[in-house]
């Protein structure tokens, strides 16, 4: 099994067509791109407090630490933030915050991970780590192993939260046996008509259409993919949002691909017609017990091979390979009404909640042979991409003990959203649960949420609920939404219970064309690399997860 990790490794670092899949070579590697940092700071607190924090072997305690952080586009830098200041104090540390947003976060991430120890912080926390950056880090010494510190007295909230969630750390556990990050706990999920509980990320892309725009263009709600193709002719060729200027409208926009942050607006629910959903980073999907990569199957070549042809006609917004989510959601926040047809997890967000009426979701297209195949995204309720020690770190005790406030369950609920009297009311109800603060006007939850959160390693379990918050009222509509509609195009709700080197590939055959003449030599540069060692190892996961539910 390590052999064909060792293959899955060596797919994404000879290759290096993944932004970020090429770090942690250390030396005197280069990487393109700028080489600019993000601005640092401190954030101080109190040495009067100090004396749950643990101290490092050789008795020097290190107070001071060097966080690479990444922050939402709309959040001031983590030293303004009332709970980091709350956390400083309560162990009398300060942390020298160096907070990177947006489509630089990676290439920032890149150019740290590339030039090894010398210039390493202490710890990465919210980098958007990939496991093959991990897994190589560990190996090489740049990340250390943490299960030696995950205990009562240097992590006592993580271990509460391990007492109820017992498998968690098997999550965060590398092929080399050891743990380089911390876990992280987000559970969210409806109960659905077949008895069981699907989580909210199963279908992370939700298409939405102008219904004002259709009425102008004297257009039914698309049921096909060849009848959205019209549609889309319209808002291009008509001024339909009426301001006077017939080409500011954008027929169809989306984030593309992966590494631009696209999780919830990149475009494959509209790939369903061709017979997948590619939802998974690493085209990982399942069919009647059968594990298989989709970047190499003829659906997804058939969906490029189609979109690429929407491109040429100018229905596909320019800057979908640039843009990052505060440019997208600028465009549907704007004076008039720019986009026809977009992709996000709610509507609001995107186009404020005044023109959210105009909007609604766009079902499940069939395709030309009159079917269409959603693909359930691989879900999980605990991820392993928010906090790694480095090497350069003096104390992992102390800073351990530091983070280890974020699974206190109140102050992991401030984290997770906002502090208490920003995003929560000042009170908590009678029932010593907290509600979200009223909005202002004009004002959205996700919005007020961007600027008020502290990304990082937290808890959000099922059972916190009612006991210490009540979910989001745009969290609760997103499943009510999962269940009541989205699931009612899903024919099969297999997903798989993460490598590969396709993002820039599928830019290049959407912009550019050129996936049919290309595609027998891609598939076979994927044969020699290893490809189906690699889905072979995935099945044989999967096989023994099938067998022990029998």
């Amino acid at each position: 099994m390590k052999g064909i990790w060792k293959r899955l490794a060596a797919l994404t670092l000879v290759l290096a067509l993944v932004a970020g899949l090429a770090a942690c070579t250390g030396g005197d590697n280069s990487s393109s791109g700028s080489s600019s940092q993000g601005g640092s700071s401190s954030s101080e607190g109190s040495a009067a407090d100090s004396s749950t924090a643990s101290t490092p072997d050789d008795g020097e305690k290190q107070t001071s630490f060097k966080i690479f952080a990444g922050v939402s586009e709309l959040s001031p830098d983590n030293s303004e933030k009332p709970i980091v200041q709350q956390m400083n104090e309560a162990k009398g540390v300060t942390i020298e915050w160096n907070c990177v947003s947006g489509d630089t976060l990676t290439e920032k991430k890149n150019l740290m991970l590339n030039a090894g120890s010398d210039s390493m912080p202490d710890a990465f926390m919210a980098a958007q780590l990939k496991d093959a950056e991990i897994m190589t880090c560990g190996t090489r010494g740049l990340f250390i192993p943490l299960e030696d510190y995950i205990n009562e007295e240097t992590m006592p909230n993580l271990m509460s939260v391990l007492e109820v969630r017992p498998d968690a750390l098997a999550a965060c556990t590398m092929p080399d046996g050891h743990i380089y990050t911390l876990p992280n706990f987000g559970e969210m999920g409806f109960e659905y008509k077949d008895g069981n509980t699907y989580e909210i990320g199963s279908i992370p892309q939700f298409t939405c259409i102008n219904t004002k725009w259709l009425k102008a263009v004297n257009k039914e709600m698309p049921k096909t993919i060849d009848e959205l193709h019209d549609v889309l002719v319209e808002f291009k060729n008509q001024d339909v949002n009426g301001n006077g200027d017939p080409n500011d409208e954008i027929p169809l926009s989306f984030i593309f691909p992966w590494d631009n942050g696209a999780w919830c607006a990149n475009m494959t629910t509209l790939w369903a017609p061709f017979g997948c959903t590619d939802y998974n980073e690493d085209h990982r999907a399942i069919k009647d017990g059968k594990v298989y990569y989709q970047a190499a199957s003829e659906e997804y070549k058939n969906a490029l091979a189609y979109f690429h042809g929407w491109f040429e006609e100018g229905l596909i917004d320019i800057e979908v390979f640039s843009q990052d989510s505060s440019q997208y959601i600028a465009k549907g926040n704007g004076e008039d009404a720019r986009l026809g047809t977009f992709v996000w997890w709610e509507i609001p967000e995107v186009v404020g909640y005044d023109r959210a009426e105009d909007y609604a979701y766009l079902p499940v297209l069939d395709g030309p042979d009159g079917t269409h195949h959603v693909n359930l995204n691989q879900t999980s309720t605990v991820s392993r991409d928010q906090f790694a020690v480095t090497s350069a770190c003096k104390d992992p005790k102390t800073l351990l003990n530091w983070v280890d406030q974020m699974y206190d369950p109140m102050i992991s609920m401030q984290c997770n959203y906002g502090p208490i009297g920003v995003f929560f009311d000042e009170t908590p109800d009678e029932k010593g649960v907290y509600n979200t603060i009223e909005l202002k006007e004009g004002e959205t939850e996700g919005e007020l949420k961007s600027k008020s959160e502290l990304l990082g390693p937290t808890r959000q379990l099922t059972e916190d609920y009612g006991k210490y918050f009540y979910m989001e009222a745009r969290a609760q509509q997103r499943l009510d939404d999962l269940r009541d509609f989205w699931f009612n195009y899903v024919d099969s709700t297999e997903s798989y219970p993460n490598v590969v080197y396709t993002e820039e590939r599928a830019s290049h055959w959407l912009r550019d064309g050129g996936i049919e003449a290309e595609w027998d030599q891609y598939l076979k540069d994927l044969d020699s690399m290893g490809l189906q060692d690699v889905v072979g190892a995935w099945q044989s996961a999967y096989d023994r997860y099938a067998e022990a539910l029998k």
